[in-house]
């Protein structure tokens, strides 16, 4: 009985030590897979001062479906659909139609939907902890990225902050701010472009 406890025991502390920081950040990030929130996103430079604050909110139902609005004075609403990605400045009152492509693999909803496989195949995950605060980097395996790392950081399973670094070495620092789990409804995702903006189209043909 013994010799099988111990066994048992040792096979469950193997099982602790292959967890990967991949797998403990997938587990986490599952209730992100669908989410609203407000948020704060502050813009740092090289030496973490920052250059400006801004916020607004957000829904995200995939990597290619989300929502992002940011208030005056800086107001913008940017909503991919799954086919293209809509980016309106109002104060420009100008719209831009981009295909979905790799220009928003490094953004927010593409980090926080992203399964292992994806996770895997892009980034080198590690993983630092301090009491109930985990913090995770991500760092593009590509050498041609023109992000440099990407840092998540929970509170227990909480996530609290997300920040991109670019190859300059400024920041975008976004924080969470009354988080949702409840699915954003479909009509979040569709946008029409104002009748008199100023609609630029960047796909090659229009729509």
């Amino acid at each position: 009985m013994i010799r099988e406890l111990v066994g048992l025991l040792c096979v469950c502390w193997s099982c602790l030590l292959v967890a990967s920081p991949i797998e403990d950040l997938t587990r986490l990030l599952e209730p992100y897979q669908s989410f609203s929130a407000e948020f704060k996103q502050s813009t740092l430079d090289q030496k973490g001062a920052p250059i400006n604050q801004m916020t607004g909110e957000l829904s995200i139902a995939s990597p290619s479906i989300f929502y992002w609005k940011t208030y005056p004075p800086f107001s913008q609403v940017i909503v991919a659909d799954n086919e293209v990605l809509w980016i309106f400045d109002e104060d420009l009152y100008q719209v831009q139609v981009r295909p979905i492509d790799d220009a928003i693999t490094a953004s927010p909803a593409a980090i926080l939907t992203g399964g292992p496989d994806t996770l895997g195949s892009r980034f080198r995950v590690t993983d630092e902890r301090k009491n109930t605060i985990s913090v995770f980097r991500l760092v593009p395996l590509a050498t041609d990225e023109v992000t440099r790392q990407i840092v998540l950081r929970f509170d227990g399973d909480r996530l609290v902050d997300l920040s991109i670094e670019d190859a300059l070495g400024n920041r975008s620092l976004v924080t969470l701010i009354s988080v949702t789990h409840d699915q954003p409804s479909p009509e979040r995702f569709q946008f029409t472009p104002p009748d008199d903006a100023d609609v630029i189209y960047a796909l090659g043909e229009q729509r």
